[in-house]
């Protein structure tokens, strides 16, 4: 069997989407295992796109890392669908509802190639449970090859560790994450992010993806770092976040409660995978 499928980049971010609508066919941790020897394809994410189970989406989508394990969220992976969907007019809307496994994407077009996701609010509660007390800073100390790391935890459907100071680019980020998805506190594994702040409104920013690797970029991981900021003082509500390929603004509207991310998408490729 072949499927259709478009590769797009949000930020260096590489996503590959597959119509499920339009074509027949399943998606499942086995088949993205064929898909990437078959085709000798690289990807960071690939997103299926369904019908809708809930009557108030307008689709559902399945997400899958680069390893086959699912995903719960992907915010550049959003972007890069709401890019699909209104380039080829799937659906004649100013607005899209997309439920995943981890909440509803509200996806957006904007001027100058950009595309935006709107998510539900941070989670705080649900990894505390299995967390060790944090500590005068509201943080969480974790022993990682040998040194005491202080980050944030929040799970934005998917979990995430944030980890402010300088310098970053000379911090072992491949080998701080890759032990970290051995710790039995994160069953599922866990996002890693190092952030460097700029300014009270702009940071760099390196993510480390479970199942996947350091990826040039990571929208949720953009708008985790951003909450445990916003929460410990250190950033404002609206924050450019920058990344190797570009950047991404992201508001964090803790009135309203939701998270937008916003920034540039590029159409890669025109794909026919065997499955």
């Amino acid at each position: 069997m072949k499927l259709r499928a478009q590769k797009l980049s949000g930020l260096g971010n590489i996503i590959v989407i597959i119509d499920l609508i339009s074509q027949k066919g399943e998606i499942s941790s086995e088949t993205i295992k064929r898909i990437t020897n078959k085709n000798q394809i690289t990807f960071d994410q690939l997103i299926s796109i369904k019908p809708p189970v809930r009557p108030d989406n307008d689709l559902e989508v399945d997400i899958f890392n680069r390893d086959a394990s699912e995903a719960e969220n992907c915010v550049n992976g959003a972007r890069c669908l709401a890019k699909f969907i209104f380039k080829k007019g799937l659906i004649p809307k100013k607005s899209l509802l997309v439920g995943t496994k981890g909440g509803v994407w509200t996806l957006k077009s904007h001027n100058k190639n950009e595309y935006s996701v709107k998510l539900q609010p941070p989670d705080f509660n649900t990894l505390r449970s299995r967390l060790p007390q944090p500590n005068h800073n509201n943080l969480y100390d974790f022993p990682v090859m040998g040194s005491n790391l202080e980050m944030g935890i929040v799970s934005l459907g998917n979990p995430h560790a944030v980890i402010f100071g300088e310098n970053i680019q000379d911090k072992p980020l491949q080998l701080w994450g890759k032990e970290l998805q051995q710790n039995s506190l994160f069953p599922n594994g866990v996002n890693l992010g190092l952030a460097e702040i700029l300014s009270p409104n702009k940071i760099i920013l390196r993510v480390y993806e479970r199942g996947v690797g350091e990826t040039r970029a990571c929208g949720s991981g953009a708008c985790a770092a951003v909450v445990i900021g916003n929460n410990q003082n250190l950033l404002q509500n609206n924050v450019e976040v920058f990344f190797a390929e570009g950047s991404l603004k992201i508001k964090y509207d803790k009135k309203e409660k939701f998270l937008e991310a916003k920034g540039k998408v590029e159409f890669i490729d025109e794909l026919l995978l065997k499955v």
